[in-house]
């Protein structure tokens, strides 16, 4: 039977829980999905609401014989289908795609700094293939895969200025671009676009807007992809992700009602940096919203669940509450994490779920970042 536009199926799902039935908010509007969640999580049978965490690896870049090496710093990351890890910097030294084995154990290094082939000047991290194969966007006017011993398996000059590309498993990519003909007063404008396998547009997915002064906190946009789903976050829906399929088309909305949060101390810290204390000034309250922003960021596992970091606090110092979703865009549990979000603007690639490991970011007193990896095991 045809549907007419426009109309919207209301559908109630229960699932039994072993006692009373949990009802599941479930609409569909033009043919997508809807997933409507509320503060608290709903409660499945079988299915794992949160988990616990067991350090198996910790790669401090403070580490004597990194800096010999040239490893300065240390930014995205990603790891390969043998457990190798691949480690982006800008400030390094020679170098600036690194490499570890699943011990922690420096193997090697590629991409060398300067504007030649294969050389790199400012890399964002598209992420490494199963094979190895680590793919970059460079200075925003270039795409390089390399293998997994950095040779330049394909190098490709792009016709105008691209943030970062992602390929797809089925022959297209992705490209964040910024768009100054959109431009309208301070307001920059960048649009996520799907594209072809030689980067040529086929449709937006999204559009993205800030203002271009710094008197206002950035407002938060970023994706991920996860098997068949690309997932998006952008302020400007408020707590709503967007899952398309890698063909562009918009499949599922996932919405949640937030908890309303202001801003503390410790975020300002965070974001600003200690040294708002002491400029003795309260002007740092009128840099962010009153509520903050209902999420900050998201990363997702290979089983295509979608952890989402708000700005409630956790019970130890340092730690935020993590809505967990599962596959289907459920809110299933929390879980407090501690690790690096500050600054993370446009979702660079710092934290992640694969095969079973939580791969993150943690801050050193000194400064330094530390790579911890540790096992993920759901309860």
């Amino acid at each position: 039977m045809k549907k007419a536009p426009g109309i919207v199926l209301f559908i109630v799902f229960f699932m039994s829980c072993g006692g009373p039935q949990t009802r599941i908010d479930r609409t569909y509007v033009n043919g997508v999905e809807v997933i409507l969640n509320h503060r608290e999580p709903y409660r499945i049978k079988g299915q794992p609401s949160t988990f616990s965490l067991e350090q198996v690896l910790l790669i401090d870049l403070e580490r004597a014989d990194l800096a010999e090496a040239g490893l300065l710093s240390g930014g995205e990351w990603d790891v390969d289908g043998d457990g190798n890890i691949y480690v982006v910097g800008f400030k390094n030294r020679e170098n600036l795609v690194y490499r570890f084995d699943r011990s922690g154990r420096l193997t090697g290094s590629f991409g060398r700094r300067g504007q030649g082939p294969g050389e790199l000047q400012w890399p964002f991290f598209s992420g490494v293939s199963t094979d190895g194969q680590a793919m970059i966007t460079d200075f925003g006017v270039k795409f390089v895969v390399y293998d997994r011993n950095g040779a330049v398996l394909r190098e490709e000059r792009l016709d105008r200025q691209t943030t970062r590309l992602e390929a797809l498993g089925n022959g297209k990519s992705l490209a964040f671009r910024p768009r100054p003909d959109l431009m309208k007063g301070d307001v920059a404008v960048d649009l996520l676009t799907l594209c072809d396998g030689k980067f040529r547009d086929l449709r937006v997915l999204d559009r993205y807007e800030r203002t271009m002064d710094d008197s206002k906190q950035v407002p938060f946009f970023m994706w991920r992809v996860t098997g068949d789903r690309i997932i998006v976050a952008n302020e400007a829906r408020g707590y709503e992700l967007w899952v398309y399929d890698l063909d562009g088309n918009l499949v599922r909305k996932i919405r949640k009602d937030g908890r309303p949060v202001r801003v503390t101390d410790d975020i300002k810290d965070a974001i600003l940096g200690p040294g708002w204390r002491r400029a003795g000034t309260s002007s740092p309250s009128k840099y962010f919203g009153d509520p903050l922003p209902p999420l900050n960021q998201f990363f997702t596992d290979d089983e295509g669940r979608v952890f989402v970091m708000t700005y409630e606090p956790g019970p130890a110092a340092g730690s935020y509450l993590w809505d967990i979703f599962d596959a289907d865009g459920i809110f299933v549990g929390r879980k407090a994490l501690d690790l690096d979000w500050a600054g993370l603007y446009a979702g660079p690639h710092y934290t992640f779920i694969k095969k079973g490991y939580l791969y993150c970011h943690r801050i050193k007193d000194s400064g330094y970042h530390e790579l911890v990896v540790s096992k993920v095991t759901w309860r």
